[in-house]
């Protein structure tokens, strides 16, 4: 069987599905990104293919449009790769897409008798929209509510839909909810897992912006954070903010954040060209404790893992969006937990007790549970097992079995 695989990135959350299936043995896999540099994460089985829009949307375009017009240019880039696919005399007959930025949007139409399967993210809702835009006046309100134009027709158009969590799918309209599996990406927990020896012994970090690798001595405290980055939707500045308080109240501490300066989906700060951890650093002055607080940039995974596997306290933070993967796999490997109690975090850990929960719009008592729960300790976090990667293969398995068996 050809089966395709549609991503603007690669291999994001199709890493393992992908991999499952082109090392079963009797597929032709094909990965469908415009990630220009993939070849450099190889995947077994896998053939990689590139799509590439032929423009950008147009400058004249109404700015309520303009998420619409670059899906569609998305949907027929898409279209052009599939046309070569097929001239090269694959006969795709399951195609897994990313869906909610264009990329599905005419899979059906072009191949009306392949099943479409398309993973969708989420659906924006003024409640939870509110947190990408420094402002939410009506305009704005207007302008985010017409980015789900390509998600409902991608909803709509392909076979079944994929949700990684409950909460993400009840954002969407109740009317398709029952078109949208539940499956979470899946956590490796043979890689992410606790190391019960680490407190004991030396660590050493890496990052791409430390100037040289950072020591971790048994018996120094350590607070961590890790995003994709750097704003106000992942509780940045309230972490950072508390952070100075907590290095300067313990000079045992040390604070290791993990991610780059950027903003992945929320606004820019007002100064210092919208980098947020400049202008918190400009706003926070020469606190003391300031040399030991660290930015690590991009850290290698087996660092990662480290990080989260000796920290002392993780912070995980974020307001009502979709849940970074790095809370599960902070849970999975045993994390001292910190995390703001909101409807994206309920459900990851198995035991919620082990949590330090925190309210982000309460500073005070956010920096003094940080500092209390650094004196004194706290237990170690675990995964719920639904969260795994062996289940979440089962899953996948399940459903496209089924989508299969009644095309």
């Amino acid at each position: 069987m050809d089966i395709v695989f549609i991503h603007g990135n690669y291999p994001a959350q199709f890493r393992h599905l992908a991999a499952a299936l082109g090392q079963a043995g009797d597929h032709r896999v094909f990965f469908l990104t415009a990630r220009e540099d993939a070849e450099t994460q190889p995947i077994p089985g896998v053939a990689i293919r590139r799509f590439e829009l032929h423009r950008t949307p147009h400058a004249g375009t109404h700015h309520y449009l303009m998420a619409t017009e670059e899906a569609v240019l998305k949907g027929q880039a898409v279209l052009r790769a599939l046309h070569a696919l097929i001239a090269e005399g694959v006969q795709p007959r399951l195609v897994v897409c990313h869906g909610g930025m264009g990329l599905g949007l005419f899979v059906k139409d072009f191949l009306p008798n392949a099943v479409h399967i398309g993973l969708f993210e989420w659906y924006f809702r003024p409640a939870t929209a509110r947190w990408l835009m420094p402002s939410y006046e009506l305009d704005q309100q207007l302008l985010t509510r017409m980015r789900n134009l390509p998600i409902l027709e991608e909803l709509e158009s392909c076979d079944l839909g994929v949700v990684p969590t409950n909460w993400q799918r009840q954002q969407f309209p109740q009317e398709f909810q029952s078109k949208l599996a539940v499956i979470f990406d899946g956590i490796d927990q043979n890689f992410f897992q606790p190391d019960p020896e680490i407190d004991e012994r030396i660590v050493v970090l890496e990052g791409e912006e430390l100037p040289e690798p950072l020591r971790i001595e048994p018996g120094q405290t350590v607070l961590s954070y890790a995003t994709r980055g750097m704003e106000p939707l992942r509780g940045f500045p309230e972490f950072l903010r508390a952070a100075a308080a907590c290095l300067a109240e313990n000079e045992n501490l040390e604070v290791v954040v993990a991610g780059r300066d950027v903003r992945a989906y929320s606004y820019g700060a007002p100064s210092h060209e919208g980098s947020w951890k400049q202008h918190l650093l400009n706003e926070l002055g020469n606190f003391a404790g300031r040399e030991r607080l660290h930015f690590c940039g991009l850290m290698p995974y087996v660092h990662y893992k480290q990080l989260l596997q000796r920290s002392n306290l993780h912070c995980y933070f974020t307001r009502p969006y979709v849940t970074s993967w790095s809370l599960f796999e902070a849970a999975a490997c045993g994390a001292r937990l910190c995390v703001n109690r909101c409807p994206a975090t309920e459900g990851v850990v198995a035991d919620p007790e082990t949590v330090a929960w925190v309210d982000l719009d309460d500073l005070p008592s956010l920096s003094q549970t940080l500092q209390n729960r650094l004196r004194s300790g706290s237990p170690r976090s675990s995964m719920d097992t639904r969260h795994s990667l062996q289940l979440s293969l089962q899953h996948w398995q399940a459903v496209v079995n089924k989508a299969l068996t009644q095309s």
